[in-house]
């Protein structure tokens, strides 16, 4: 990953693999600034570093042997947003900032060929849509936001969706 301020001068560069997917979100609330995740698609795919806002590594793994978009999810609405891996019920859910596995998917048959990300509620809160070639499944929370405000992340437009874009979530409250 290169790391360079707005006049172009090349500040950090470590080397991580041939990563295709980048995520900047709000994933640790313990530290400043947002973070940066990416994860390896190439000769070891499934690799996934979390980086801090200086391009510094703060932690590396390989929670699955296999590429994942790692999609921003605001689930709970509290400022921290989790990356989604997949929604595998074993080696998928979503994806702290540290790395560990804070949900995960009940083995209820859902499809799990793809997976998108967005809040259809109008909650702030990010639904989880989840499909196969005959089948489409979302998850939601099971309760209201509890509390005043609600985090409520600015994201890429739509429009910009692809398999090789970055996710940018800045953030907001509502």
């Amino acid at each position: 990953m290169l790391v360079f301020d707005l006049k172009g001068n090349l500040l950090k560069h470590q080397r991580v693999g041939h990563t295709q997917n980048m995520t900047v979100a709000k994933l640790r609330p313990d530290l400043p600034g947002l973070q940066i995740a990416a994860i390896n698609f190439w000769k070891n795919p499934g690799i996934l570093t979390v980086f801090d806002p200086d391009g510094n590594i703060l932690t590396q793994a390989e929670p699955h042997h296999c590429g994942s978009l790692i999609l921003p999810v605001n689930w709970r609405g509290d400022g921290q947003e989790f990356l989604l891996l997949s929604a595998d019920v074993k080696q998928g859910g979503m994806l702290d900032g540290k790395l560990r596995r804070a949900v995960m998917f009940p083995d209820d048959g859902h499809p799990d060929l793809a997976a998108a990300v967005m809040d259809v509620t109008g909650d702030a809160r990010d639904e989880i849509f989840v499909w196969d070639r005959d089948r489409v499944w979302i998850y939601t929370q099971d309760r209201p936001v509890q509390g005043g405000k609600v985090y409520a992340p600015k994201r890429n437009p739509t429009y910009n969706e692809s398999n090789y874009r970055a996710q940018v979530s800045i953030p907001g409250w509502k």
